[in-house]
């Protein structure tokens, strides 16, 4: 899976940016030298990224025509994308800011794309890298992330996503018709030993609904999070009429830990958190693990207002162009 990943994904989500058929990604620094952005911008499709490589890594905009869909908390601390490490119930409580908060080091690849990379995490073994990329003439993220133990003594650990778009909108989660929860997909609920236990015999809330194997999320309200152990790779988020989708690789084999899920979704009254998650991998000393991800994000014919509406807007997502 890692050597397909690497092989088939890398070499598309560069070189399709060099496409003749397209205007080239432009890619340049913007802000003070202590506090850079990077952007990335696709002008034919009107897409533009920005990545703050001092906080994390994080891709903090990802917007059409000047639109952003990700969150920005108004306290100044940074929001959208934030690559993190799992599973939840054992890192959370687990301190490893070299991963979550510190500056990754940086640099570009020409103009195909940039490279992002943590400091050694002592807490975790690891060392986390990051490359990302846009297509010129879609304007979709190519974001392939690697983590490397750095430790002398084995680590399992997976990837857990966590980028949070602003609320008010709905979620997408396509259903495993081969699942191992009895209704398809779990409800959370808050646990004094751990983050979350899930339900995934009885899951009932009214911002959910199944239609057609899809899981439809009204993402507003007190907080709240689901998820589900989709084998689709993708998890899709409407906001008015535009459709973001993150596919995200998925290994119908991998050990998904973090209570079966490969995928999650938290909302609550201010934003809604989409969190594709990897299989854990046991790595040995100098051993490797990565996870890929491509982003899109299009204009729908009119806003979505409806869990239906909601419905009919999957419809129309292409499958996962990742491996599987």
């Amino acid at each position: 899976m890692i050597r397909s990943i690497l092989g088939l994904l890398l070499p598309a989500a560069l070189l399709s940016c060099a496409g003749a058929a397209a205007p080239p990604v432009r890619i340049r620094l913007e802000g003070p030298p202590e506090l850079p952005f990077l952007v990335l911008e696709a002008p034919g499709p009107g897409i533009r990224a920005v990545v703050s490589p001092g906080s994390a890594g994080r891709i903090v905009r990802f917007t059409k025509e000047g639109t952003d869909l990700l969150h920005q908390p108004p306290d100044g601390r940074p929001g959208g994308y934030a690559l993190d490490v799992g599973p939840e119930p054992r890192t959370v409580s687990l301190p490893h800011p070299e991963v979550s908060r510190q500056p990754y080091e940086w640099a570009k690849m020409g103009d195909l794309g940039i490279t992002l990379t943590s400091a050694p995490c002592p807490s975790l073994g690891l060392r986390v890298y990051r490359q990302v990329s846009m297509d010129a003439a879609t304007g979709a993220l190519g974001v392939v992330a690697r983590m490397k133990n750095v430790s002398g003594t084995e680590q399992s650990w997976c990837f857990w996503d966590r980028t949070l778009a602003r609320g008010g909108g709905f979620t997408l989660m396509p259903l495993n018709p081969r699942s191992r929860f009895k209704a398809g997909w779990v409800l959370g609920k808050r646990a004094s030993r751990r983050p979350w236990d899930y339900d995934g015999d009885h899951p009932a809330h009214e911002n959910c609904r199944v239609l057609d194997g899809v899981l439809v999320v009204r993402s507003r309200g007190p907080e709240q999070k689901v998820g589900a152990d989709s084998d689709q790779g993708w998890i899709g988020y409407v906001l008015g009429d535009l459709l973001f989708v993150k596919y995200f690789a998925y290994d119908p084999r991998g050990n998904y830990t973090d209570g079966g899920l490969s995928v999650a979704h938290y909302f609550n009254e201010t934003f809604a958190e989409l969190e594709p998650i990897g299989p854990e991998v046991v790595l040995p000393p100098g051993g490797e693990s990565v996870f890929a991800e491509r982003w899109t994000l299009r204009r729908l014919d009119r806003p979505v207002e409806t869990f239906e509406e909601a419905r009919a807007a999957a419809a129309t997502v292409p499958p996962s162009p990742l491996p599987r």
